[in-house]
């Protein structure tokens, strides 16, 4: 495999067998059976997972007997939906049923033996959790003895020792689970706990209708939740993205509303969906976020103004914080920790991702909480922050996550001893080693660049993590001249000898370094552009390695 260091200092690598194949039979070979062709139909069967047949028998005693149901979630997005997913279906058949959240200050994340406290006398007999629960042994053995039956559906990481005390653990990472798929979010599982009781409840037709109208809502939750669109988790997504326009909710259509298009793809979730919903939770309270996606009347615009304001308010946030641990953090280390008693709780995990993607270390923010410290962590894709902290448990009050992003509450006594351990364990890591890898799908000429070879690209469409799109290659583009575009100078136009164009948005930077080169290698991927009626293919720079 050819390789090159980027301008950037990117290790750029070029597997020269696609020199052979067309970008068709490239991208073909990311799935295995015939999986770009499934549809609806092809979803595993609910009951594969391991407990839901006891699950569903519990939630069908619970209508029966009209008991006092309660779905507990999390406060990010995959929570959100999970929670709408129940909620919407079992309103649909008459159950009796609320919801409960922690509060991301107050509580932190996951379930508390007062939180059962405060349900047992109000009634409850049920509490199915959504995006959590796993890990909260304690939590669920209060529970028991106050009369309260606990349902876990959760897709995080299972620890050695899960809850006996639970009716039914659904969770697809159990190593006692048989179930093909392992990668489904948390709205993913809660779709599946639904497809199962509707199997119970409707007939086959209403069934299929309200598997396709409930579809939105699952794929929000797994591209916001970064799963890997593969397996089913790609029919969630191509299913919803076939019928956009047509979302039973309101307040999901308002969430793209002028925004769908030709070229629309996952990424939709990304930039307009998820932030937005995300931010509710963050520095507010996600009530308003299910609120949206649940709510047909005439309280949308209204609410949805309101999620748009405090989103603002979370980027202006993020960007102060992030400028000030810019300029605070040890670079040295393999591992950067930055803290605040002054940042708001809800944006340290956006923080500590910015840091680890613009140092490609593992990162750790911290809130200052009067007597303990709540960190948010994330990790470079080849590395696994969740591994690293179960070593370090017994320092932790709380913990819990996935590879690339987790996080843990610690008591301020705690924490310098940690620092210093964790510390200590990575820098004996050569984490040069670990530059992050670009890979070139496929090299091309000037010539096969345009509308041909971009759409053969759109047949392997959603794009998103664990399906990236396509990454072209021109090599040795020799230069022919640099000019600043805009009067801001951020952007550059770039032709090479035989006028090609480029237009290459925020590289200002690197100007006069492109100036004083002859050739270089471009590293790109390519989108649909519209702009005053006309409609091109552009590239949109990703790196370059200069000679």
């Amino acid at each position: 495999m050819q390789e090159k260091i980027s301008i950037r200092w990117n290790k750029i690598q070029y597997d020269p067998k696609s020199e052979y194949k067309t970008i068709w039979e490239i991208l073909n070979e990311r799935f295995q059976d015939n999986e770009l062709l499934k549809t609806l139909d092809d979803l595993y069967d609910p009951y594969l997972l391991k407990w839901m047949q006891e699950a569903v028998e519990r939630i069908k005693k619970a209508k029966e007997n009209n008991e006092r149901v309660i779905i507990f979630w999390d406060y990010d997005v995959d929570g959100v939906t999970s929670t709408s997913i129940l909620m919407h279906f079992f309103k649909k058949i008459g159950m009796q049923i609320s919801y409960r959240l922690p509060h991301r200050m107050n509580d932190w994340y996951g379930m508390k033996s007062y939180f059962m406290d405060e349900l047992a006398p109000l009634w409850v007999t049920l509490v199915i959790t959504v995006d959590c629960g796993t890990r909260d042994i304690e939590v669920i053995k209060h529970a028991k003895s106050l009369g309260i039956d606990v349902i876990v559906t959760d897709h995080h990481a299972v620890p050695d020792e899960i809850p006996e005390e639970a009716v039914a653990i659904i969770n697809p990472k159990r190593k006692d689970c048989n179930y093909p798929f392992k990668h489904l979010s948390g709205a993913g599982v809660a779709f599946k706990l639904m497809m199962a009781l509707a199997r119970e409840y409707l007939n086959d037709e209403e069934y299929q209708k309200y598997l396709v109208d409930s579809i939105d809502i699952a794929a929000i939750g797994t591209v916001a939740d970064c799963m890997p669109l593969v397996g089913e988790n790609r029919i969630i997504v191509t299913a919803w993205l076939k019928q956009l326009k047509n979302s039973r909710s309101s307040g999901i259509r308002k969430l793209v509303e002028d925004k769908i298009h030709e070229d629309l793809d996952a990424d939709v979730f990304g930039f307009l969906i998820g932030p937005r919903l995300n931010a509710a939770g963050r520095l507010d309270t996600p009530y308003k976020a299910v609120n949206l996606i649940l709510n047909n009347g005439d309280k949308i615009d209204e609410i949805f103004a309101e999620i748009e304001e405090i989103n603002d308010k979370r980027k202006e946030l993020t960007r102060l914080f992030t400028d000030d641990a810019m300029g605070k953090i040890d670079e040295k280390n393999n591992i950067i920790f930055y803290h605040s008693a002054q940042i708001e709780h809800g944006i340290i995990g956006i923080v500590a991702g910015r840091l680890t993607e613009q140092f490609h270390k593992p990162s750790i923010v911290l809130k200052d909480e009067w007597e303990k410290l709540v960190a948010s962590c994330r990790s470079p894709e080849y590395f696994s922050i969740i591994e690293i902290l179960e070593k370090y448990k017994s320092h932790f009050l709380h913990f819990g996550g996935h590879k690339q992003a987790a996080g843990f509450s610690i008591s301020k006594e705690n924490f310098e001893n940690f620092k210093m351990l964790i510390t200590q364990e990575l820098n004996q890591i050569d984490f040069s080693s670990f530059q992050k890898i670009i890979l070139a799908d496929k090299v091309i000429g000037v010539e096969e660049f345009g509308t041909r070879l971009y759409r053969q690209t759109l047949e392997f469409r959603p794009f998103g993590m664990g399906n990236p799109k396509p990454i072209f290659a021109f090599r040795d583009f020799e230069i022919g001249s640099v000019e600043w575009m805009g009067s801001t100078k951020e952007h550059i136009t770039l032709k090479n000898k035989y006028g090609i164009k480029i237009v290459w948005f925020f590289w200002g930077e690197y100007y006069e370094t492109l100036k004083k080169s002859k050739k270089m290698d471009i590293i790109f991927d390519m989108s649909e552009n519209t702009w005053m009626g006309k409609t091109s293919i552009t590239a949109k720079i990703i790196d370059i390695a200069i000679d």
